[in-house]
């Protein structure tokens, strides 16, 4: 019995070590890990506690805030120096858009100097720095909350301060006495389709020119003057009409840069008059909530806006549709996806969805229209979405450049480039191959047709470049907006107001026309006016307009492609 009770007592000793030893290895391991990512936890950690900082109210103090021509200078030649002089290819500028850094400085310089007030000093400031290189500038309006919610990587630092807290909510303070007289004038809009500015109408916006074109600016023709215009809107090239462009132009009757005009009215007459032009009246009406508490923020272009629609008519049933939705069209073999966002979090449902309609209907064409789509996460291009329309491998390699600063080394330092790219630098430059790659899983080779847009950008752009390299796919539509390159903008702050900014500080460096040009399509297709118009009128009387079966009565280059598919088969 002593003995039986002995072998127990030595099996459960041999029991014990071996747990312990599975516990001292797991432990150790887990010590290894803990030790090679203490540094991103503890960054983690350190952005957690700026972030929660930011969204405080700890109670900001007045400054009072009035810039001197002297400050104002320092900060334009700041931003001038940082965005502009070191552009790493910033010789491609005057060649692609046909007016040099200079003489944009120079224009721009001018009117921030003899703004008058501190509201039209820093919109003339972000028109500035939409007009340069690169789609992904934008310039902070003093929204701390907001630049809380939207700035990128580890830079944190430089606006979780009470400094800058103080800066924001007082330039709000400032900038709600200043905005005061843009509710007053009448405001025009002209949305660019096709080349041609159309008149719009709705929101903020007067009726007196809707669906009027805008034949001319002080005597010439609108598309000549891209870059005479003051807005924020950031030129776009169109292909087929070879020009660039401004989305949309905003005008008014009272203030800014005067300007004499002629608009076709749709019964053919027209009508000429005086229009201004004026940054801070978009700035103003897309930052309304900010300034005032009387009024209702508008924060879309009303002829570009998205509504979701309730109806569901032969459409994936899904309770909140997002920023996607499903569509099959028997009688036509095929699938209709649109998607207005890269969002990631939601790619998951809607790869699972969308291999379950191509599973049930077997249909020979897909149609992916991003038209509306302006990015997001690359990961729901290449491992979401593609994956389940294609079914061969294909990758896209842009080489990435940038100039080395104090502001870039985050790029060039940072252990996510350096370490997951073929990275590489010299005195001045740094370079890195960006590896976009997708793993077919799709059971058949459908007929694809990608729709882009103007409005297409950023990972859209990637997923473009992507659908070019199989041969199922055709491009149609306009050039995409561009960018579909590595990385996210830098952030930074005027020295003197401490304006924040971001910007992107790297280029394609193979394809630098993408940073300009965008994307071209296979085939060149534009949305015409009359399809806005239908649009229009549709949402206007409280119908359906934004599901596959509305767009097949107004959406002409949707019409086109089924058209297109008509033919083939």
């Amino acid at each position: 019995m002593e003995e039986k009770n002995t072998k127990k007592r030595i099996r459960l000793k041999k029991i014990i070590r071996v747990i312990l030893a599975v516990l001292a290895v797991v432990l150790l391991i887990g010590g290894i890990i803990f030790l090679v990512n203490y540094r991103k936890i503890a960054a983690d950690l350190d952005m957690n506690k700026k972030i929660k900082f930011m969204r405080k109210d700890t109670g900001a103090t007045d400054l009072h805030l009035s810039l001197t021509e002297e400050q104002k200078l320092k900060d334009l030649d700041y931003l001038y120096d940082l965005v502009c002089l070191q552009n790493p290819k910033k010789e491609l500028f005057e060649e692609a858009y046909g007016i040099s850094y200079e003489e944009l400085y120079d224009f721009y310089r001018e009117l921030a100097l003899n703004s008058e007030d501190e509201y039209e000093y820093f919109s003339y400031v972000a028109s500035f720095l939409a007009v340069l290189p690169g789609n992904h500038n934008s310039m902070f309006f003093p929204n701390y909350p907001l630049v809380a919610s939207t700035i990128t990587f580890g830079l944190t630092d430089l606006f979780a301060t009470q400094e800058m807290k103080d800066y924001s909510y007082s330039w709000i303070q400032e900038f709600r006495d200043d905005v005061e007289r843009y509710d007053e004038p009448e405001k025009f809009l002209f949305s660019y389709r096709d080349g041609k500015y159309i008149g719009s109408s709705g929101g903020d916006f007067s009726s007196d020119f809707a669906q009027g074109e805008l034949i001319s600016i002080d005597g010439k023709d609108p598309k000549e003057l891209c870059f005479a215009f003051v807005n924020r809107q950031v030129p776009i090239y169109d292909s087929g009409n070879e020009c660039f462009f401004r989305d949309y132009l905003i005008f008014n009757d009272e203030f800014g840069l005067k300007h004499s005009a002629e608009v076709r009215m749709p019964d053919g007459t027209v009508v000429t008059g005086e229009f201004y032009e004026h940054p801070g009246v978009e700035i103003a009406i897309n930052n309304r909530h900010c300034y005032s508490e009387q009024n209702s923020v508008s924060q879309n272009d009303p002829e570009t806006s998205v509504e979701t629609s309730e109806s569901q008519k032969n459409e994936t049933k899904k309770e909140d549709r997002g920023s996607y939705f499903i569509a099959t069209d028997v009688s036509k073999q095929l699938v209709y996806i649109y998607t207005s966002a890269c969002d990631s979090s939601e790619g998951g449902q809607l790869a699972k969805e969308l291999k379950t309609v191509l599973k049930e209907t077997d249909p020979e064409y897909v149609i992916l229209d991003i038209r509306e789509n302006s990015g997001g996460a690359s990961g729901f291009v290449t491992e979401q979405l593609l994956p389940v329309l294609f079914c061969h491998d294909v990758e896209y390699r842009p080489v990435v450049m940038g100039t080395k600063n104090d502001h870039t080394r985050n790029f060039y330092e940072n252990p996510f480039y350096a370490g997951s790219r073929s990275f590489s630098s010299d005195e001045k430059y740094f370079y890195y191959s960006e590896y976009f790659s997708v793993k077919g899983k799709a059971k058949k080779n459908y007929r694809i047709y990608v729709m882009t847009s103007q409005d297409s950008f950023s990972s859209a752009d990637i997923l473009t470049n992507l659908c070019k390299e199989y041969d199922n796919a055709v491009i149609v539509g306009t050039n995409t907006k561009g960018e579909g390159i590595s990385g996210s903008p830098l952030c930074a702050y005027l020295p003197e107001s401490h304006f924040m900014f971001d910007y992107m500080a790297t280029v394609n460096q193979e394809h630098p026309e993408n940073s300009y040009y965008g994307t071209m399509p296979d085939i060149y297709l534009h949305s015409d006016p009359e399809s806005i118009a239908k649009k229009k009128e549709l949402r206007n009387l409280g119908e359906e307009y934004n599901t596959y079966e509305a767009r097949k009565n107004w959406d002409s280059m949707l019409i086109r492609v089924l058209e297109m598919i008509d033919e083939e088969q």
